[in-house]
Parts: structure tokens; sequence; C-alpha cells
């Protein structure tokens, strides 16, 4: 049911409703038959009584009734018209669309009736039921009936296409929102009208203004602040060239590349997190990513030693997106660790393991970027991990950690499906 949508519930209660309601009108026209000829033929037996006890005034007696003495044939009611109700004596029948009351043929004589007559003051049969065919006036309508279904009907449906012409529009205004969300550039939603919907789209128009206010503030605040950073950065690299020394001429460049890498992975953390990065994905050969991971370190490499336990898999990523994923964990693995970092790889994960001290409790929120423990930390921020783990789950891979035996371990799952 939580999957099931509005329109078509509302579209199915409507079905139901409009199908109760009229087999209940059927029902109800179909007691009200029955009703009527069960009283008509009450009446049409008073009124063969009246013609047995008052013969004189008969056509006054029967007007009352709503009854009167037909001239049609019984012989032929009864080979044409529809039996309905019957008694001994009489039966009543169905004809072009007129009730008739109609008597049956006598009884044959038993044949012992002459040899045993009846006594003189026994009941006899009215020779009227031999004689007469009587014809109900009265006439019923069914309209009224049938006009109060029919509102009733007219009614639902008017009531129906109000809802779902509200119903439609509303389809149409998450449309119109999955639309705005796709774009760059904010547009408002059109206000058709002034009702609830209408308040709905005035109010997404006012909240994703203030949005689009506070995400262009946003880039804006970047683009100036990263183009105040680049400005000193080339110019220490254009100073640095000037050194004689060789060695501190290379330290100094390092820096200042050091320094441009970490303008870069500020410029992913704003994509990332505004989810405006687009994945590139390709399919590439795991053994390239790490190559490509190890020269953006831009530092001393010999303490890594990769392992790996099968042929190396290949990998549908982002070829530079994923390699700064994992060249941000072994950069974390090279700065809390004096000792050999040892890279496992298989055709399911990739782990990054180094001896050092367990990761505090605090810090192992991935998706967390700064916390109270690293906001004061001269050696970083905390933003590697989370930069890493922002691009494995953005490729719909998974990151884990792990501390066994005095080795911190950080493995990217490729199949999620897999602990």
């Amino acid at each position: 049911m939580r999957k099931a949508s509005i329109l078509t519930l509302i579209c199915i209660f409507f079905a139901l409703t409009f199908t109760v309601i009229n087999i209940a009108l059927m029902i109800e026209y179909k007691r009200q038959q029955s009703d009527l000829r069960y009283f008509t033929f009450q009446r049409f037996i008073m009124a063969v009584k009246i013609l047995h006890d008052h013969p004189d005034d008969q056509d006054a007696s029967l007007a009352k009734l709503g009854v009167r003495i037909s001239l049609l044939d019984k012989h032929l009611l009864d080979n044409v018209g529809e039996k309905l109700l019957e008694d001994p004596f009489f039966h009543m029948v169905l004809f072009e669309k007129r009730l008739f009351f109609v008597p049956n043929p006598p009884p044959p004589s038993p044949p012992f009736a002459k040899e045993h007559p009846m006594p003189f003051d026994a009941p006899m049969k009215p020779r009227f039921a031999e004689e007469s065919v009587l014809e109900n006036t009265e006439s019923y309508s069914p309209y009224r009936l049938w006009i109060l279904g029919g509102v009733i009907n007219v009614l639902l449906l008017l009531f129906f296409t109000m809802v779902l012409q509200k119903l439609l529009r509303l389809r149409q205004l998450k449309s119109d929102i999955r639309y705005v969300g796709e774009r760059k550039k904010f547009h408002p939603i059109a206000i058709e009208s002034e009702d609830e919907l209408g308040e709905i789209a005035v109010e997404f128009n006012l909240a994703m203004e203030k949005i689009h206010m506070l995400k262009e503030a946003r880039t804006l605040f970047l683009r100036n602040i990263l183009h105040e950073l680049k400005t000193p950065i080339m110019k220490g690299k254009l100073l640095s060239n000037t050194l004689e020394n060789n060695q501190k001429q290379e330290q100094m460049e390092r820096i200042f590349e050091r320094l441009e890498t970490l303008l870069g992975e500020m410029v992913k953390i704003e994509k990332l997190s505004s989810n405006e990065w687009v994945l590139e994905a390709k399919e590439y050969r795991l053994v390239d990513v790490l190559d490509h991971a190890m020269d953006l370190l831009l530092c001393d490499t010999k303490r890594i030693h990769f392992r790996y336990h099968e042929e190396a898999p290949l990998i549908n990523v982002d070829f530079e997106l994923f390699a700064t994923a994992v060249k941000n964990l072994l950069d974390n693995a090279l700065k809390h660790s004096c000792e050999a970092i040892e890279v496992d790889v298989d055709a399911h994960a990739l782990t990054v393991g180094s001896f050092g001290e367990a990761l505090l409790e605090s810090c192992r929120d991935f998706s967390r970027p700064f916390n109270r423990t690293t906001e004061g930390a001269s050696n970083g921020l905390g933003l590697g991990l989370y930069i890493a783990n922002a691009i494995v789950e953005k490729h719909g891979f998974r990151l884990s950690y792990l501390y066994a035996e005095g080795q911190n371990f950080f493995t990217i799952h490729f199949d999620t499906s897999v602990s």
C-alpha cells in the first residue's frame, strides 16, 4: 500500500463506490418491483371480493382500487403474457407492461361428485372467476429512482473529475520540481491556481530561490578564495626556480605542488558535497589506477608494498576521481605509520593496511568531513577519508574500517554484497 500512488487508490475507490451504489440502486429497483407486484395482486383479490359481494356498483369500487374489467381474452394472456404470481383460483400476468388478473380454469369434477352431491349451504367458487379478466389501471413510474441514481452518478463523476484534475496537477508539480532540480539555473515553477497546490508552488519557489542564492554565494566565495590562493602559489613556484640550491628548489617545488593538489581537493569536496560531480566512468585496469594514485602522492612511496592475490581486476570507474580516493587512503596510512604499508588487491576488494594506533570512534564516521577531534589538530582536518568515502560511494562501492593485531585496515569493497 505504501508504494501505491494516490491516483491509483482514488481511482480504485471511486470505481468500487460507483459500482456499489449502482448495484444498490438496481437491488432497490428489483425490490420495489417485487413489492409493487405483490400489492397489485392483493388489490386484485380485493377487487374480486368486491365484485362478488357488491355487484351493483362494481365500476366505482374497482376505480377506487385502480382496477377495471379488461376486454382482452384470457387465453391470449395465458399464451403470450408472463405469469408472475398465482393462487388456486387466479394468476397475475404481465402483458405489454400491464398487469392482468386472470382466473384459472375450473378443476375437473371428481368421479364421485355425482354420487355424493355437495350440501346446499357449502361454499362455492364464485362464477366471476370463470368469466372476467381484471386489469391494473394504476401506473408506477420508476423514473424517480432512475433520476435519483442519475443525480448520484453525475455528482460522483463531477467529484471524481475535480479530484482527478487536482491530482494530475500534483503530478505536473512533481515533474516541474524534478525539472528544476536537474537544471543548473533556477527557474520558478508556474503558479496556475491559488489553492493548496498553488501555495505549495509558491513556497517551493521561495525555498529554491534562497537555496540558489546560497549556492551562488558559496560558488563565488570558493572561486575568489581559490583565485587568491593560486596567485601566491604561482609566485612561489616562480621564485623557487631562482634558487641556486637544487635540493631546496626541488623541496620548494614539491611544497607548492602539494598546495595545488590541496586546492584541487577542495574543489572536489565542493562538487561532491553539492552533488555536482558527474562521473565519467570507463573500464580500467586496477593496476593503472594504483600507479596513477602513487603519482599523485608527490612523496616518497618506497614504504608502500603491493600484494596481488590474483590477477588485478578491471573496474568501471572515473579514472582521476577514483585514483584520488586511493591516493587519500595511501596518504593517510603514510602519515600515521612509520612502517611499511601493505596494499592487498584481489578481484573483490582493495585493502590498505598499516601499523599504528586504532582510529578513534569519533573519527570512524567517514560521512563527516570534520569532527571535534580533528578540528584542532595540526596534522589535518579529516578531509582525506571523507573525500575517499564520498568518491567510493559515488561509484557504488563501499569503504570499511577494521583494526586488528595492531594494524589499521581500510578496505574498498567492489562487490557491496560481500562483507
